[in-house]
């Protein structure tokens, strides 16, 4: 997420409540300028990001949640339908059936939800139940992981591990530290652990590509 795509966000609200960017200010309680293109850069000529608390107030008086604002940062939501997002719970997804080979989704396990478009259509989504993973991630937060977009050094993954330490297999986030063909290094998200993992252990990985919280 960058400065342009809230700002753009801001401005295709406004063109669906039907007013300007400086009318939905006002509707707001702000100064008609916090939209301007002058509030919007620095003098150095970078992007400003806007105050949280006047995104707050606009969604509000819009009737539009956090959420559902990530749709106006790619296009008016109401002239396309959204991508359906299958969404499982960790530990719901953690049965190997839910899945393919190539740890893509499958079978009627599934949820879909409305979801921005995304680049990769194999996308899914997994909401944390726990804080296990806290402070990253919190109950209630929900990753979308991204099968289809290649992983790199520092990535924050999911992973699936076909013999943990307990002799049960299951779901785990991490991030990913080294991979080569026979070893995958993943370090812990609570702590400082790393674990050093023979790649036959691990059928699939994939790229947490956005979380929302």
């Amino acid at each position: 997420m960058k400065q342009e795509d809230i700002w753009l966000g801001i401005d295709h609200l406004a063109d669906q409540v039907g007013v300007s960017p400086a009318r939905l200010a006002r509707m707001a309680g702000l100064d008609q300028a916090v939209f301007s293109a002058g509030r919007r850069r620095k003098p150095n000529g970078e992007l400003r990001w806007p105050s949280m608390d006047s995104l707050a107030k606009v969604l509000d008086v819009a009737g539009v949640s956090l959420g559902d604002f990530v749709n106006y940062m790619h296009g008016n939501p109401a002239a396309r339908s959204g991508f359906k997002l299958p969404t499982l719970s960790l530990e719901k997804a953690a049965d190997e059936q839910n899945y393919d080979e190539d740890g893509f989704p499958t079978g009627a396990g599934w949820d879909l939800v409305e979801f921005p478009d995304v680049q990769d259509p194999h996308c899914f989504g997994l909401h944390i139940k726990s804080d296990q993973y806290a402070p990253i991630y919190r109950a209630g937060d929900l990753l979308v992981c991204a099968p289809g977009i290649s992983v790199r050094r520092g990535d924050r993954v999911v992973y699936r591990h076909r013999k943990d330490p307990t002799g049960q297999g299951g779901l785990f986030i991490g991030t990913l530290l080294r991979q080569t063909p026979y070893t995958i290094d993943i370090a812990s998200l609570v702590g400082d652990d790393v674990e050093t993992i023979q790649a036959q252990h691990i059928p699939w990985l994939t790229r947490i590509a956005w979380a929302r919280q």
